[in-house]
Formats: structure tokens, sequence, C-alpha cells
């Protein structure tokens, strides 16, 4: 699998997994322990985009300020991801964590559309 396919189904596994944890509750186990899977996933993705995606970007002219421009992006909103998380394994719940994870969900449904639709093509034109 390429690259890219496989940063898409990360995406693909991350809502779903997102989708199974709201459908079974947040404040449940199970729930809770899809959460925990959806961190994983995500660690693995930004680990993947660290290491393979922006490091080929910068190496081309015609990605470079692209690559540099989401890798800034998605430090913040990781930033912001992993502190959801933390605040998931603290045992945090209620209004105020069901508004957090409305938020990071938003967040990371916008991120995943502008890299499918803008970066990852010009990976694959550029750097594949």
């Amino acid at each position: 699998m390429s690259l890219i396919d496989t940063l898409k189904h990360d995406h693909k596994e991350i809502f779903r997994l997102l989708d199974e944890s709201r459908a079974l509750g947040i404040s449940t186990d199970e729930g809770r322990r899809k959460l925990a899977m959806v961190r994983g996933t995500v660690l693995a993705h930004l680990q993947r985009e660290d290491t393979r995606l922006y490091p080929a970007l910068y190496r081309h002219e015609q990605t470079r300020e692209l690559g540099e421009t989401y890798a800034a992006e998605m430090r913040s909103i990781s930033s912001e991801v992993l502190q959801f998380f933390d605040s998931l394994e603290k045992g945090v719940s209620g209004l105020d964590f069901a508004r957090q994870m409305g938020r990071v969900v938003s967040h990371l449904q916008q991120r995943m559309t502008r890299e499918e639709v803008r970066l990852y093509p010009a990976y694959e034109r550029y750097c594949d």
C-alpha cells in the first residue's frame, strides 16, 4: 500500500472508531476504549506524516512551502487532539468533555479533508 493510501486508510479508521465510540456512548467503558484506539491510530498517522510525508514534500521546490504550512498547522491541531486524549485518560467526562470531543472531531474532519484535496495530490504529483 502506498503512503497516501495508508494515510487515507488511517483517516477512515479514525472516523470509524469515532463513530463507534459515539454510538456506544463516550461515557461507557467500551466507548472510551474505542476512543483510546483512536488515539493510537492518530499517533501512528502523525508519525507517518512527520517521518515520511513532510520530509518528501520538503525536498521538492514545488511542494516545500505547502509542506511547511501543513506541518506547522498540524502541530497546533496535534496539541489540541493530544490534550483531548489526555483528558480522556484522566477520566474527564460530562458536557465539557462532549464539547471538547465535538471540537476535536470537527478540526480533524476539516484537516483531513484538506489533506486529501490538496496535500496528498501534491505529494503524488511531485514526490511519489
